[in-house]
């Protein structure tokens, strides 16, 4: 009785010992009928198929495959063996997806009958294995094609035979591909050399040593040929293998008569660089490195576009030189920064058969600085040149004199003062001829800019877009047509550690402004066609009498360019608003053109205030051009209202002014005098009837250079009712 009790407790506990694994185990435990019907899975179906027990139990075995041929095939295996492990199939998972499973089956019950036998067994997920297999072999093929196309050459040995060897490698010994495959390596190896590879390979392969090593071998031929091997060990086709590295270093000279040649090279003052018939290196001197920064050890076996493949050159000339057998010389920049000259030319042997190629390198550093020191000195005389050209606006005495009675002119100089002290940019806004050049000036003048650098002004109204870019940033030679041949330094280089006044800046066109933005924020230029960028220390003072705002919302000027120039902000009233200026600066160019002319000059009371009760709509520019008219025109030292009544109606209307014949006046006046009056009124006609520089410089049969200096010497400003803004047609 106590026995069959035990029995049965050890029963249980058997029972529940194999229900633990089958609930618990990974992989998918089946029973299965004989016509298909499932009659059992474990819960691991729901992590592998993610079908739920009950929803395959009774159903056919069939909706799982998804190749239902493979089913029938596992059958018949099964019915014939009683039992098969690892049959892979396809299975569908619940969501449709297909993956990769290995069956276990065997019959349990009845015999091969197809009606009376049970069938259990386990599936397995191996889509994971299948992955990395797939991986695996496509490494596999890919690394035997980069082998196989390899400069170098390639082999894998297995037991000490040639498992893979590529054509390169082959052909150093002289045989087809073929003909190596499964032979033993040591077989081509010259005797005296196999113990010598077997220590080195076997140390190499245990991380003893980490440099190739060299040794001969015996080609079909006969022939002995040294060889540059690195070995390592990899898994080849699932099974360990040793993979070789292998470069020719066989040279027609004898191994003696090549340290002769080292030693010789090695005296050599320029760089050596010596490559074999194939493009790989043979030998380099100490100059080499020195004038390279590149460490002849790296170069030890490696193919000459190794150099290319690295970024340490852009061309190999001894590879363009092996092409053709021509020499060739050419300069390239190397890692030390220098520019070397390499000339490489091709060596040969008695039976004229190349054997190799030398190349020299020479240090142009020297060269080349003496050469930017030329031009550094062409590029100084051309900013003294335009630094003269400025000179004639810097000593004229009204220039950066601003006569201030009114309280707002006072608060204008204050704050320019106070501006001057900084850096920062400023954006001086006023109407047509208030002086914001004037004002510019004077920031200038009385900023630490002054000693260093100079104030250079351009009209951005006065050229077209690709001139005014040019005369901005200069160009490099052969940047286009008709250009400098030495490039040309452009405003922002001149006015460098000074003032550059950009006046009216709200003509600059929009396609320049992000160039203009560029250059105030990263405080560096590129020139037209320069590949460097070029640092710049100038102050921007900018001009306008545009309203900017308006031009922001019409898209006509970039917000963020508005914003860098307006740091500081003046803004200059016109000479109506500030009439208590108007006294003093008469008296201030009676004096100013009394100087010039040699005259003594004066203004009737009465005619004081008549200018005082004029509405000056061109502003202080319009009063200095009828004071200097005044002064010139009339002959008697006393101007009555009647001169300015009748000065002003000439100006007024443009006309030219008609000079007397000397029957009917007492004095003629200065020759000078009337001679610069006359070209005044022809200059003036002329850039009236054209409306543009370029138009008015032919007809008058002078460059336009010739007439923007004496235009600027005559004190000629465009009105704008004659004069479009765009000078250029």
């Amino acid at each position: 009785m106590n026995n069959n009790r035990s029995r049965t407790t050890k029963s249980e506990a058997n029972e529940n010992h194999y229900e633990f694994i089958f609930e618990n185990i990974q992989d998918i435990l089946y029973e299965t009928s004989a016509d298909g019907t499932i009659l059992e899975f474990s819960p691991s179906v729901e992590q592998i198929l993610h079908y739920k027990r009950d929803e395959l139990i009774g159903k056919s075995v069939l909706t799982l495959y998804a190749e239902p041929d493979s089913r029938d095939e596992l059958i018949k295996i099964v019915r014939k063996q009683r039992q098969v492990c690892d049959y892979e199939v396809l299975l569908k998972r619940k969501d449709g997806a297909v993956i990769n499973c290995s069956i276990t089956a065997k019959i349990i019950s009845g015999n091969n009958d197809a009606f009376s036998f049970r069938m259990i067994g386990s599936i397995r997920d191996i889509s994971e294995r299948k992955k990395a297999e797939k991986k695996l072999r496509e490494a596999e093929e890919l690394y035997e094609t980069l082998a196989k196309k390899s400069f170098a050459g390639v082999y894998v040995l297995q037991n000490g035979l040639f498992s893979f060897i590529n054509s390169r490698a082959a052909s150093f010994a002289g045989y087809p591909e073929a003909e190596l495959i499964g032979t033993k390596a040591l077989d081509i190896v010259h005797p005296e050399d196999r113990k010598y590879i077997l220590s080195n390979s076997k140390a190499m392969l245990r991380g003893e040593r980490n440099s190739p090593y060299e040794f001969r071998i015996l080609t079909k031929d006969g022939q002995t040929r040294w060889l540059m091997e690195t070995v390592t060990p990899i898994i080849y086709q699932g099974k360990p293998a040793v993979l070789g590295n292998l470069m020719d270093t066989s040279w027609t000279l004898s191994r003696v008569d090549l340290e002769i040649v080292r030693s010789i090279i090695e005296a050599v003052p320029d760089g050596v660089f010596v490559a074999d018939k194939d493009g790989y290196y043979v030998a380099a001197n100490e100059g080499f490195e020195r004038i390279t920064m590149i460490d002849r050890n790296e170069l030890a076996g490696k193919h000459s576009s190794y150099l290319v493949e690295n970024r340490y050159i852009e061309k190999a000339i001894n590879l363009m030189v092996l092409k053709d057998n021509i020499s060739k010389t050419e300069v390239l920049r190397y890692p030390s920064g220098q520019d070397v000259l390499v000339s490489a030319t091709s060596v040969f042997d008695k039976h004229k058969r190349v054997i190799g190629v030398v190349s020299c390198l020479r240090d142009l550093t020297e060269l080349n600085n003496m050469q930017k020191r030329m031009q550094q000195s062409h590029l100084l005389i051309e900013q003294y040149k335009k630094r003269l050209d400025l000179l004639e606006e810097k000593l004229e005495p009204a220039a950066t004199r601003f006569v201030s009675e009114s309280d707002e002119a006072k608060n204008i100089v204050l704050l320019s003062k106070r501006v001057a002290g900084s850096d920062a940019t400023v954006l001086i806004k006023g109407e047509s001829g208030v002086g914001k050049e004037v004002i510019a000036r004077y920031i200038h003048e009385n900023s630490n800019r002054k000693k260093y650098g100079t104030f250079v002004k351009i009209d951005c109204a006065a050229l077209p877009a690709s001139l005014l870019e040019s005369e901005l940033f200069g160009y490099e030679k052969g940047s286009y047509t008709n250009a400098r041949k030495e490039g040309k330094q452009g405003l922002f280089e001149t006015a460098n550690k000074g003032t550059l006044f950009l006046d009216e800046i709200g003509e600059l066109p929009f396609e320049l402004q992000s160039k203009l933005l560029n250059a105030i924020q990263d405080k560096e230029i590129k020139r037209i066609g320069g590949l460097i960028n070029l640092p710049i220390d100038v102050r921007i003072i900018a001009a306008t009498n545009r309203n900017l705002e308006h031009m922001i919302e019409e898209r006509k000027f970039r917000q963020d360019l508005y914003y860098r120039l307006n740091v500081i902000q003046i803004n200059i009233p016109p000479l109506r608003e500030r009439r208590s200026d108007i006294e003093p600066l008469i008296y201030h160019y009676i004096e100013h053109f009394n100087k010039i002319y040699k005259a003594k000059k004066y203004i009737v009371p009465e005619g004081i205030r008549l200018l005082i009760d004029y509405g000056w709509p061109g502003n202080v520019r319009e009063l200095k051009n009828i004071i200097e008219r005044l002064v010139i025109m009339y002959p008697n030292d006393e101007i009555k209202v009647g001169d300015i009544r009748s000065g002003m109606k000439i100006y007024d209307k443009g006309e030219p002014l008609q000079v007397e014949s000397t029957g009917s006046r007492e004095r003629v006046g200065s020759l000078k005098v009337l001679v610069s009056q006359f070209e005044r009124d022809i200059i003036e006609k002329a850039l009236s009837l054209h409306g543009n520089m370029i138009e008015a410089a032919k007809d008058l049969k002078i460059d336009i250079s010739t007439l923007t200096r004496k235009k600027k010497k005559l004190s000629l400003t465009k009105r704008r009712e004659n004069l479009s803004l765009n000078i250029y047609p």
